[in-house]
């Protein structure tokens, strides 16, 4: 029983959830984006297109959606964990 310890887990596990949605360098390096679109992620995407498209407008537009994405799972996370935290 860690009970101290759980507002700090649970920051922690929090940052390492949103920092898991901002994979970028193993993929590319490794395979480039791979072959089709197998180790393609959001945020290969993302810098596809704006940097090799110049599609700006478009990228810009993605990235916010993903943003709230992002944002609205670590909500949902960070009100189910504070709820089980207050029941115990």
């Amino acid at each position: 029983q860690l009970p101290k310890m759980n507002r700090v887990l649970l920051i922690a596990v929090l940052l390492r959830f949103m920092d898991s949605f901002m994979i970028y360098t193993e993929p590319f390096v490794v395979t480039g984006g791979g072959p089709g679109n197998t180790t393609t992620f959001l945020s290969i995407d993302l810098v596809k297109l704006a940097i090799g498209e110049f599609n700006l407008g478009e990228a810009a537009a993605m990235s916010i959606v993903y943003f709230l994405i992002i944002m609205l799972l670590s909500w949902v996370f960070y009100t189910v964990m504070t709820a089980y935290d207050a029941e115990r």
